[in-house]
């Protein structure tokens, strides 16, 4: 069997993009790949927070209609660039070898950056956070700027577990506005997939940068995936603010 018959068995066995499959397949070191492909796989992490416009769901129908994974893009000699990383759900589910992420969000690419960097005191911080009304709004009213990068990271992923929806919202002073969400017993603190996701950040750039920057970096042959926050379409349209600015 040729290696472009083993990644196109393993893409077919287990669901999977052709990117990721080929990722997968290059791991392998014996020649019950497929079994080591399974293990692999139940490591790949998972978006860590919530986000309006996220695409998780939809990429296994992006991928029956062929519009994804691009079929030119190729990992071993190509970079991954994604200017609106948001939740990162294509990120995550390619787990190309050579990544760029950035954001105009600065909370969230501090929580990125914690997660590679210092995930076990993360781990440690979100344990401690309670789930009440009254906690919840003391939190919520602390300023980031005045928070240290790790404590930024643990109120972002607590706010963004128990407020409603999962929204990001800010007000015109830059401060999180969005209300406590009425959970039975929400997540705050999946460590099995923090550790995932920080093993999958250890090889990628994240930064806090306008995407025209990132335009003036990549080159042909990589990918770049763009997903912007949508943009009212008309003066009585709306949509929730996204960063302060």
């Amino acid at each position: 069997m040729t290696s472009g018959q083993a990644i196109k068995k393993i893409q077919e066995t287990y669901d999977i993009n052709a990117i990721y499959a080929h990722t997968v397949f290059g791991m392998t070191k014996t020649p019950y790949y497929l079994d080591e492909a399974a293990k692999i796989i139940e490591e790949k992490a998972k978006p860590f927070v919530k986000w309006v416009g996220g695409k998780r769901q939809l990429l296994k129908q992006f991928r029956l209609m062929h519009l994804y994974p691009p079929d030119r893009f190729n990992p071993k000699t190509g970079r991954y660039f994604e200017p609106f990383v948001g939740g990162g759900a294509v990120f995550f589910d390619l787990v190309p070898k050579k990544a760029f992420l950035s954001d105009l969000n600065s909370e969230l690419v501090t929580t990125y950056n914690v997660i590679k960097n210092d995930v076990e005191k993360l781990i440690d911080s979100l344990k401690k956070h309670k789930i009440d009304k009254k906690y919840f709004l003391q939190i919520r009213a602390q300023d980031p700027a005045e928070l240290s990068d790790l404590n930024i990271a643990s109120r972002f992923i607590y706010l963004n577990r128990t407020c409603f929806n999962g929204m990001y919202r800010v007000n015109s002073k830059g401060g999180f506005n969005v209300p406590f969400g009425k959970y039975t017993n929400p997540l705050i603190c999946d460590e099995v997939n923090l550790r995932k996701v920080s093993k999958a950040l250890q090889n990628v750039e994240i930064k806090r940068q306008d995407y025209k920057e990132v335009l003036k970096r990549a080159r042909k042959g990589d990918f770049v995936y763009f997903d912007p926050p949508y943009y009212p379409v008309s003066k009585t349209a709306s949509f929730t603010p996204y960063t302060f600015a």
